[in-house]
């Protein structure tokens, strides 16, 4: 019997398409958390058209399917959405899928969801509304703090949260007496405190200096005026994704090429 056909291969394909209808569908939900909290509009019923504001039917709410079967058009007004939010809802569906696939049902995996969430609900309300929801973070660091308890690991993360969010709290007070304007924003600075429960010291600043070394580059790319502003968490997301998975491999790199 091929081993797919097994009952250990039926169960990994079962979980697998479950995972990543799960990821689809939250995908969709935390875009609307993200679009109606900073509007202190209520999370309850269906989403409507951003066009005609006409409640959508539950064939259109269908992550990914029901932009297809609706042609990528409003049921109400004919206008067209957005195809990027099939597009996001099938990041979320992959992200949670290759989650399940290479760490399974573990507390590795459940770190992983709990930052995408966060990183991923944070971003599109800085990009939509420049606002960074604080509710979100503080509910999801409640959790992880648990699973670095029972991993043993507490004491490192609560060290690396205190002094990453002491250190960017530090720098945005000084540089807004000196500059007269702000660094960094209150909630980006706020955000470090979850971000120390995720990363060590280390992948911490790490994690810092490759969002502005990004966020410089897009500064310099995108912003025309110098008063402008833009949305600052995406490139701390980025930042924290590439050293939680690959932070330990980069500074030890370095440090060899520095002969350390």
């Amino acid at each position: 019997m091929p081993p797919f056909l097994s009952y250990g291969g039926i169960m990994t394909i079962f979980y697998s398409i479950l995972m990543f209808i799960l990821g689809a569908l939250l995908t969709s939900f935390f875009e609307l958390l993200a679009d109606r909290i900073p509007k202190k509009e209520s999370i309850m019923g269906r989403s409507h058209c951003d066009q005609c504001h006409e409640t959508l039917k539950w064939v259109d709410i269908l992550p990914i399917i029901g932009y297809f079967i609706q042609k990528g058009k409003c049921a109400s007004c004919g206008r067209k959405i957005s195809f990027c939010y099939p597009l996001l809802e099938l990041l979320g569906g992959f992200i949670f899928l290759f989650t399940y696939l290479y760490q399974g049902f573990s507390l590795d995996s459940f770190i992983i969801l709990i930052m995408y969430t966060v990183f991923y609900i944070e971003s599109r309300s800085d990009q939509k509304h420049m606002i960074v929801i604080d509710r979100i973070w503080m509910i999801a660091t409640i959790p992880l703090i648990i699973m670095r308890i029972i991993q043993g690991t507490w004491l490192t993360y609560l060290i690396s949260s205190t002094i990453l969010f002491t250190t960017l709290f530090l720098i945005a007070y000084i540089s807004s007496k000196l500059y007269h304007r702000e660094a960094l924003g209150g909630g980006d600075v706020k955000l470090y405190f979850f971000i120390g429960w995720l990363l060590t010291l280390t992948q911490g600043f790490l994690s810092l200096f490759i969002a502005s070394i990004l966020g410089l580059i897009y500064g310099m790319i995108k912003v025309k005026k110098k008063s402008e502003v833009f949305a600052l968490v995406p490139f701390i997301a980025l930042g924290v994704i590439i050293s939680y998975f690959y932070g330990d491999w980069l500074i030890e790199s370095y440090l060899n090429l520095l002969g350390m």
